[in-house]
Protein backbone atom coordinates (compact mmCIF):
# COMPACT_ATOMS: atom_id res chain seq x y z
CA UNK A 1 0.00 0.00 0.00
CA UNK A 2 2.85 2.53 0.88
CA UNK A 3 4.66 1.91 -2.48
CA UNK A 4 1.61 2.34 -4.24
CA UNK A 5 0.44 5.83 -2.40
CA UNK A 6 4.02 6.94 -2.95
CA UNK A 7 4.12 6.44 -6.97
CA UNK A 8 0.79 7.87 -7.20
CA UNK A 9 1.68 11.13 -5.67
CA UNK A 10 4.83 11.19 -7.85
CA UNK A 11 2.78 10.45 -10.68
CA UNK A 12 0.43 13.49 -9.83
CA UNK A 13 3.38 15.70 -8.74
CA UNK A 14 2.21 15.98 -5.16
CA UNK A 15 3.90 18.04 -2.46
CA UNK A 16 2.84 16.45 0.66
CA UNK A 17 0.77 13.09 1.55
CA UNK A 18 -1.58 13.44 4.95
CA UNK A 19 -2.69 10.54 7.51
CA UNK A 20 -5.11 11.60 9.32
CA UNK A 21 -7.75 10.47 11.82
CA UNK A 22 -11.02 10.84 10.59
CA UNK A 23 -13.90 10.32 13.19
CA UNK A 24 -13.45 7.47 15.61
CA UNK A 25 -13.88 4.59 12.84
CA UNK A 26 -11.30 5.45 10.00
CA UNK A 27 -8.14 7.17 8.16
CA UNK A 28 -7.77 9.67 5.51
CA UNK A 29 -5.42 10.25 2.88
CA UNK A 30 -5.51 13.31 1.30
CA UNK A 31 -3.15 14.82 -1.00
CA UNK A 32 -1.47 18.23 -1.26
CA UNK A 33 -0.83 19.97 -4.36
CA UNK A 34 -0.44 23.44 -4.89
CA UNK A 35 -2.05 24.64 -1.88
CA UNK A 36 -5.31 22.53 -2.48
CA UNK A 37 -5.61 19.28 -0.68
CA UNK A 38 -7.94 16.58 -1.98
CA UNK A 39 -9.25 13.20 -0.77
CA UNK A 40 -7.35 10.20 -2.45
CA UNK A 41 -8.26 7.08 0.04
CA UNK A 42 -10.15 5.91 2.91
CA UNK A 43 -8.37 3.87 5.44
CA UNK A 44 -9.90 1.39 8.49
CA UNK A 45 -8.33 2.67 11.70
CA UNK A 46 -5.97 -0.71 11.61
CA UNK A 47 -4.82 -0.08 8.09
CA UNK A 48 -4.13 3.94 9.10
CA UNK A 49 -2.26 2.87 12.40
CA UNK A 50 -0.27 -0.02 10.27
CA UNK A 51 0.80 2.75 7.76
CA UNK A 52 1.72 5.16 9.90
CA UNK A 53 3.70 2.62 11.70
CA UNK A 54 5.45 1.33 8.63
CA UNK A 55 6.67 4.80 7.23
CA UNK A 56 7.67 5.61 10.75
CA UNK A 57 9.99 2.34 10.58
CA UNK A 58 11.42 3.65 7.26
CA UNK A 59 11.93 7.23 8.57
CA UNK A 60 14.25 5.83 11.06
CA UNK A 61 11.82 7.17 14.04
CA UNK A 62 10.87 5.42 17.46
CA UNK A 63 7.93 2.70 16.49
CA UNK A 64 7.24 2.57 20.29
CA UNK A 65 6.26 6.40 20.69
CA UNK A 66 3.28 8.11 19.88
CA UNK A 67 2.84 10.87 22.25
CA UNK A 68 6.11 12.69 21.22
CA UNK A 69 6.14 14.88 18.06
CA UNK A 70 8.63 12.72 15.94
CA UNK A 71 11.07 13.85 12.46
CA UNK A 72 12.33 11.50 10.20
CA UNK A 73 13.53 10.80 6.73
CA UNK A 74 14.34 8.52 4.06
CA UNK A 75 13.74 6.47 1.03
CA UNK A 76 11.01 4.10 -0.13
CA UNK A 77 11.93 1.56 -3.29
CA UNK A 78 9.42 2.33 -6.02
CA UNK A 79 10.87 -0.28 -8.97
CA UNK A 80 13.83 -2.27 -9.28
CA UNK A 81 15.86 1.68 -10.72
CA UNK A 82 13.48 4.37 -8.87
CA UNK A 83 13.60 5.02 -5.26
CA UNK A 84 11.37 8.54 -3.83
CA UNK A 85 12.93 10.20 -0.91
CA UNK A 86 10.73 11.41 1.33
CA UNK A 87 10.90 13.50 4.91
CA UNK A 88 8.04 12.53 7.73
CA UNK A 89 6.46 14.01 10.53
CA UNK A 90 4.46 12.39 13.05
CA UNK A 91 2.26 13.89 16.24
CA UNK A 92 -0.61 12.32 18.02
CA UNK A 93 -4.38 14.12 18.75
CA UNK A 94 -5.85 14.70 22.26
CA UNK A 95 -7.40 10.89 21.86
CA UNK A 96 -3.66 9.55 21.49
CA UNK A 97 -4.27 8.91 17.60
CA UNK A 98 -1.28 9.52 15.31
CA UNK A 99 -1.20 11.13 12.35
CA UNK A 100 1.66 11.58 9.88
CA UNK A 101 2.63 13.87 7.01
CA UNK A 102 4.78 13.23 4.34
CA UNK A 103 6.66 15.50 2.33
CA UNK A 104 7.96 13.95 -1.58
CA UNK A 105 11.31 14.82 -2.38
CA UNK A 106 11.85 14.96 -6.18
CA UNK A 107 15.03 14.49 -8.13
CA UNK A 108 16.52 17.47 -8.91
CA UNK A 109 17.12 16.40 -12.28
CA UNK A 110 13.05 16.77 -12.58
CA UNK A 111 13.17 20.06 -10.89
CA UNK A 112 16.01 21.40 -12.58
CA UNK A 113 13.70 24.73 -13.31
CA UNK A 114 10.92 26.88 -13.34
CA UNK A 115 8.29 28.31 -15.31
CA UNK A 116 8.08 31.83 -14.78
CA UNK A 117 4.78 33.78 -15.12
CA UNK A 118 6.80 37.17 -15.92
CA UNK A 119 9.97 35.53 -17.96
CA UNK A 120 11.86 39.04 -17.22
CA UNK A 121 11.91 37.94 -13.82
CA UNK A 122 14.21 35.00 -14.30
CA UNK A 123 16.58 37.93 -15.33
CA UNK A 124 15.50 40.37 -12.36
CA UNK A 125 16.71 37.51 -9.67
CA UNK A 126 19.66 36.76 -11.41
CA UNK A 127 21.00 40.53 -11.77
CA UNK A 128 20.35 41.53 -8.15
CA UNK A 129 22.26 38.67 -5.98
CA UNK A 130 25.65 38.16 -5.97
CA UNK A 131 26.90 40.68 -3.34
CA UNK A 132 27.76 39.36 -0.07
CA UNK A 133 24.92 39.90 2.46
CA UNK A 134 21.71 37.98 3.44
CA UNK A 135 19.02 36.98 0.91
CA UNK A 136 16.24 35.73 2.65
CA UNK A 137 13.41 33.73 -0.29
CA UNK A 138 9.68 33.75 1.72
CA UNK A 139 6.57 31.62 0.40
CA UNK A 140 4.25 29.04 1.20
CA UNK A 141 5.05 25.44 1.37
CA UNK A 142 5.82 24.03 -2.28
CA UNK A 143 5.98 27.36 -4.08
CA UNK A 144 9.26 26.27 -4.81
CA UNK A 145 11.81 28.22 -2.46
CA UNK A 146 14.52 25.52 -2.23
CA UNK A 147 14.52 25.35 -6.25
CA UNK A 148 14.73 29.18 -6.73
CA UNK A 149 17.87 29.11 -4.34
CA UNK A 150 19.48 26.57 -5.92
CA UNK A 151 18.97 27.64 -9.35
CA UNK A 152 21.00 30.79 -8.23
CA UNK A 153 23.20 29.17 -6.44
CA UNK A 154 24.03 27.27 -10.07
CA UNK A 155 23.93 30.45 -11.62
CA UNK A 156 26.27 31.96 -9.31
CA UNK A 157 29.00 28.70 -9.67
CA UNK A 158 28.62 28.89 -13.32
CA UNK A 159 29.14 32.45 -13.92
CA UNK A 160 31.23 33.53 -10.38
CA UNK A 161 32.93 29.91 -10.02
CA UNK A 162 31.85 30.16 -6.21
CA UNK A 163 32.17 27.68 -3.31
CA UNK A 164 28.44 26.78 -2.02
CA UNK A 165 27.62 25.01 0.99
CA UNK A 166 24.30 23.94 2.18
CA UNK A 167 22.93 23.10 5.49
CA UNK A 168 19.29 21.54 5.14
CA UNK A 169 17.16 19.29 7.68
CA UNK A 170 16.83 17.14 5.34
CA UNK A 171 18.34 17.72 2.06
CA UNK A 172 15.75 18.44 -0.25
CA UNK A 173 17.55 18.54 -3.82
CA UNK A 174 20.73 16.34 -3.98
CA UNK A 175 23.50 17.79 -6.22
CA UNK A 176 27.30 16.93 -6.26
CA UNK A 177 28.69 20.44 -7.22
CA UNK A 178 27.80 22.10 -3.99
CA UNK A 179 28.84 20.46 0.06
CA UNK A 180 25.91 19.10 1.13
CA UNK A 181 25.18 19.32 5.30
CA UNK A 182 22.38 17.57 6.59
CA UNK A 183 21.35 18.72 10.15
CA UNK A 184 21.13 15.44 12.33
CA UNK A 185 20.29 16.98 16.22
CA UNK A 186 20.38 13.35 17.55
CA UNK A 187 23.77 13.14 17.38
CA UNK A 188 24.88 17.20 17.56
CA UNK A 189 24.40 18.42 14.35
CA UNK A 190 22.19 21.23 14.93
CA UNK A 191 21.98 24.35 12.82
CA UNK A 192 24.08 26.11 14.98
CA UNK A 193 27.12 23.72 15.04
CA UNK A 194 26.57 23.11 11.46
CA UNK A 195 27.15 26.85 10.25
CA UNK A 196 29.51 27.10 12.68
CA UNK A 197 32.19 24.36 10.99
CA UNK A 198 30.87 25.29 7.42
CA UNK A 199 32.23 29.10 7.56
CA UNK A 200 35.60 27.41 8.73
CA UNK A 201 35.24 26.38 5.10
CA UNK A 202 35.34 29.58 3.56
CA UNK A 203 32.09 29.40 1.66
CA UNK A 204 31.77 32.02 -1.29
CA UNK A 205 27.75 30.73 -0.36
CA UNK A 206 26.01 29.12 2.46
CA UNK A 207 22.51 28.22 1.74
CA UNK A 208 20.72 27.40 5.30
CA UNK A 209 17.78 25.53 4.62
CA UNK A 210 15.55 27.48 7.18
CA UNK A 211 15.94 29.89 9.90
CA UNK A 212 13.03 28.73 12.61
CA UNK A 213 15.09 30.38 15.64
CA UNK A 214 17.03 33.10 17.18
CA UNK A 215 20.20 31.16 17.25
CA UNK A 216 19.57 29.87 13.61
CA UNK A 217 18.93 33.58 12.80
CA UNK A 218 21.98 35.30 14.49
CA UNK A 219 24.25 32.78 12.94
CA UNK A 220 22.88 33.92 9.54
CA UNK A 221 23.16 37.43 10.25
CA UNK A 222 26.52 36.78 11.52
CA UNK A 223 27.88 34.90 8.72
CA UNK A 224 26.24 37.74 6.39
CA UNK A 225 27.34 40.85 8.51
CA UNK A 226 31.59 38.92 8.42
CA UNK A 227 31.54 39.13 4.59
CA UNK A 228 29.58 35.80 3.32
CA UNK A 229 26.76 35.25 0.79
CA UNK A 230 23.92 33.70 2.72
CA UNK A 231 20.56 32.32 1.16
CA UNK A 232 17.99 31.04 3.62
CA UNK A 233 13.74 30.80 3.90
CA UNK A 234 11.54 32.35 6.29
CA UNK A 235 7.96 31.42 7.07
CA UNK A 236 6.39 34.57 6.63
CA UNK A 237 2.71 35.60 5.13
CA UNK A 238 4.09 38.15 2.51
CA UNK A 239 7.47 40.43 1.73
CA UNK A 240 6.65 43.11 4.28
CA UNK A 241 6.38 40.30 7.28
CA UNK A 242 9.96 38.49 6.68
CA UNK A 243 11.73 41.25 8.83
CA UNK A 244 8.98 41.05 11.18
CA UNK A 245 9.47 37.64 11.73
CA UNK A 246 13.08 37.74 12.34
CA UNK A 247 12.73 40.29 15.00
CA UNK A 248 10.04 38.21 16.38
CA UNK A 249 12.83 35.52 16.92
CA UNK A 250 14.76 38.18 18.23
CA UNK A 251 17.49 39.11 16.56
CA UNK A 252 18.35 42.61 16.20
CA UNK A 253 16.57 45.09 13.73
CA UNK A 254 19.99 47.11 13.43
CA UNK A 255 22.51 44.43 12.39
CA UNK A 256 19.60 42.41 10.42
CA UNK A 257 19.04 45.43 8.15
CA UNK A 258 22.98 46.35 8.07
CA UNK A 259 23.26 43.03 5.94
CA UNK A 260 20.02 42.40 4.67
CA UNK A 261 20.31 42.33 0.70
CA UNK A 262 17.38 40.81 -0.53
CA UNK A 263 14.12 39.87 0.36
CA UNK A 264 12.41 37.31 -2.40
CA UNK A 265 8.69 35.95 -1.66
CA UNK A 266 7.11 33.69 -4.30
CA UNK A 267 4.09 31.87 -4.84
CA UNK A 268 3.24 29.36 -7.50
CA UNK A 269 0.40 30.92 -9.64
CA UNK A 270 -2.42 28.67 -11.94
CA UNK A 271 -2.28 29.64 -15.30
CA UNK A 272 -5.28 29.68 -17.95
CA UNK A 273 -3.94 25.84 -19.00
CA UNK A 274 -3.97 24.96 -16.17
CA UNK A 275 -0.15 24.69 -15.49
CA UNK A 276 1.49 26.60 -12.35
CA UNK A 277 4.01 29.24 -12.98
CA UNK A 278 6.47 31.39 -10.29
CA UNK A 279 5.90 34.56 -9.59
CA UNK A 280 8.23 36.53 -7.35
CA UNK A 281 7.84 39.89 -5.53
CA UNK A 282 11.29 41.60 -4.17
CA UNK A 283 13.24 44.01 -2.83
CA UNK A 284 16.66 44.58 -2.94
CA UNK A 285 18.63 46.80 -0.94
CA UNK A 286 15.56 48.56 0.36
CA UNK A 287 14.13 49.50 -3.37
CA UNK A 288 11.13 46.96 -4.68
CA UNK A 289 12.39 45.49 -7.83
CA UNK A 290 8.64 43.36 -8.48
CA UNK A 291 5.22 44.31 -7.00
CA UNK A 292 2.89 41.61 -6.29
CA UNK A 293 -0.46 43.69 -7.06
CA UNK A 294 1.18 44.79 -10.41
CA UNK A 295 3.09 41.89 -11.40
CA UNK A 296 -0.91 40.00 -11.05
CA UNK A 297 -1.84 42.93 -13.42
CA UNK A 298 0.87 42.74 -16.27
CA UNK A 299 -0.03 38.28 -15.71
CA UNK A 300 -4.24 39.27 -16.25
CA UNK A 301 -3.30 41.91 -18.43
CA UNK A 302 -0.93 39.56 -21.06
CA UNK A 303 -3.78 36.86 -20.88
CA UNK A 304 -2.01 34.25 -18.77
CA UNK A 305 -4.21 33.78 -15.68
CA UNK A 306 -7.74 35.13 -15.21
CA UNK A 307 -9.63 37.69 -13.14
CA UNK A 308 -10.78 35.41 -10.52
CA UNK A 309 -6.88 34.03 -10.22
CA UNK A 310 -5.80 37.48 -9.76
CA UNK A 311 -8.20 38.31 -7.40
CA UNK A 312 -7.45 35.55 -5.38
CA UNK A 313 -3.62 36.13 -4.92
CA UNK A 314 -4.17 39.77 -4.13
CA UNK A 315 -2.48 40.53 -0.83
Amino acid sequence: MARRIILQGEKQRISDIYVLPAGKEEYQISFRYHQQTSLYQKLSVEEGERLILYFKYLGGMDVSEKRRVQVGSGKIKLTEKHQCRIRLSTVADFMNRETLVIRLLYDWSKKADLKYLLPNQRQQIKRAVGLNGLYLFSGPTGAGKSTTMYLLAKHLQRVDGKQVITIEDPVEIEDTQFLQCQVNEAIGLTYFELIKVCLRHRPDLLIIGEIRDKVTAEMAIRAALTGHLVFSTVHAKDKHHVVDRLVDLGVSKLELTECLRGIIYQELIKMKDLSYAVLYDMTFDGVEVANWEKSLQQAYDLGKITQKTQTRYLV
